[in-house]
């Protein structure tokens, strides 16, 4: 997936320019209300984003972290941590939205790592009208990051 980056100049966006736009618009809430940094900015926000096409239909899922929000899990921390990746809550919508999204848990997320070593990657099965998730860290697949999501 590719990392779109709000309120940094310490991380690069991986996005295109239409891509930034709908996350901009995916996300509208959550990034009105940055939450303040005690230097006087914002902290970060970061959100992943891939969309795959279904038939007629494009299909855009993201993921979306931040400081003090509640859509993930909080990262481990300290000189014992070990993985990179947080898990959160992963959205899904028909785009352009016209129908709502869908928010749905326990989907791994990494950003702001060595994109070579660390990364979400998916993959669409049009026959199986799905798409399978995995997370990459430290090279390797973390296996308990595997999902399968079927659009329906």
């Amino acid at each position: 997936m590719r990392e779109g980056v709000f309120n940094s100049e310490n991380f690069k966006s991986t996005v295109n320019f239409e891509e930034k736009k709908t996350l901009l618009k995916l996300w509208e809430r959550e990034l009105e209300n940055p939450r303040p940094h005690s230097s006087g900015g914002f902290y970060p926000s970061f959100a992943l984003y891939g969309d795959v096409r279904d038939g007629g239909a494009k299909i855009v899922f993201s993921i979306f972290s931040t400081a003090g929000s509640d859509r993930c899990s909080t990262a481990e921390n300290g000189a014992s941590a070990h993985d990179s990746y947080i898990v959160c809550k992963l959205r899904i919508t028909k785009w352009p939205n016209t129908n709502g999204h869908v928010d749905l848990p326990n989907y791994c997320m990494i950003f702001g790592e060595e994109p070579g070593q660390d990364r979400i990657e998916y993959a669409y099965d049009s026959k199986e009208r799905a798409i399978k998730f995995r997370a990459i860290q430290y090279g390797k697949v973390v296996p308990n990051c595997n999902r399968t999501l079927k659009i329906s």
